[in-house]
């Protein structure tokens, strides 16, 4: 896609065009203009199904300022299909709203937040699961005065620049998925899993995924491995797979393939799980984190 098309435009593909699309970046990400999420229900199917094809082709949509609640999040969600079921959401959930998944670091009865420090490492969500989940959507209502941000990368053009030898030999391979990694941080600062989650989690097994993956509606391929659930290659041993998982999480970390997204009180993002990885830097005052103006706090849902 060019430069010159990626200027603000209308959407395409709906009779009733109700946005247009501004580009975040060149690779990747579309700032959506002209509609307005708490009253989800007044938008037209063919601008539901727009908004889909958007994000499957450019990976993450921007909605600002928005300033949903819960129930109006979690309507926007269902308008794109069901909501994923982990069995591992209602533990950081508000009350009354087990589908949503709190990300904070604001103390509750003066225990320290589990999720204060989500998203360490570049990722994509529930891929230690057989079936990853397929999108999700996250909204600010507390930003820190200074960073907070977000970072977002396209897999698609990182595969796509890897060389052709290199292709030929992730093709046929698979990595095995799993929370519990060797490089995993996910679970660093939260309380151990119970029977019943490890249970929903995993059954007796992680995950296997394709190291290369093709976009079940886009046709493009991506690099489907990610620094906090990859475990090894299938067949290899850990220290066999460290060399090559080295050289491909350097690519992920790339700023040439990535967005970074400083987050205003309302903001609402949206992305791709099949086709970007995240992940959220330490680049505010952690420290005093307990200082209102440090204060973070975010809601995630998550689409089957």
């Amino acid at each position: 896609m060019s430069e010159a098309a990626l200027a603000e435009r209308p959407a395409t593909k709906t009779t009733t065009p109700q946005f247009s699309l501004k580009p975040l970046c060149f690779r990747l990400g579309e700032e959506v203009i002209g509609l307005d999420l708490t009253r989800c229900d007044d938008i037209s199917d063919d601008t539901i199904k727009a908004l889909w094809n958007t994000l499957c082709h450019r990976g993450i949509l921007l909605f600002r300022k928005q300033h949903l609640n819960h129930d109006q999040h979690l309507a926007f969600t269902r308008r794109f299909g069901p909501l994923a079921k982990t069995g591992l959401t209602s533990r950081y959930a508000p009350d009354g709203y087990p589908d949503i998944f709190t990300v904070t670091n604001i103390r509750k009865n003066g225990e320290r937040s589990e999720t204060e420090n989500a998203a360490q490492q570049w990722h994509t969500d529930q891929t230690f699961l057989e079936v990853p989940a397929r999108a999700s959507m996250l909204r600010c209502e507390i930003p820190p005065q200074n960073g907070g941000d977000t970072m977002f990368c396209s897999t698609h053009h990182i595969y796509e620049d890897l060389s052709e030898g290199l292709k030929k030999t992730l093709a046929p391979l698979r990595a095995f998925h799993t929370l519990f990694s060797q490089r995993s941080k996910v679970m660093a600062g939260r309380k151990p899993l119970s029977d019943e989650e490890m249970s929903r989690v995993y059954g007796e097994q992680g995950a296997m995924q394709p190291v290369v993956l093709t976009h079940p509606e886009t046709g493009r391929k991506v690099l489907y491995i990610n620094e906090q659930c990859v475990d090894h290659f299938d067949g290899w041993t850990v220290e066999e797979s460290a060399p090559l998982l080295d050289y491909l999480y350097a690519q992920i970390r790339h700023p040439m393939y990535q967005y970074r997204h400083r987050w205003s009180a309302g903001d609402v993002v949206f992305w791709d799980n099949r086709c970007t990885q995240h992940y959220a830097p330490l680049d505010y005052d952690f420290a005093n984190r307990d200082a209102p103006q440090n204060h973070r706090l975010m809601f995630r849902s998550t689409l089957a």
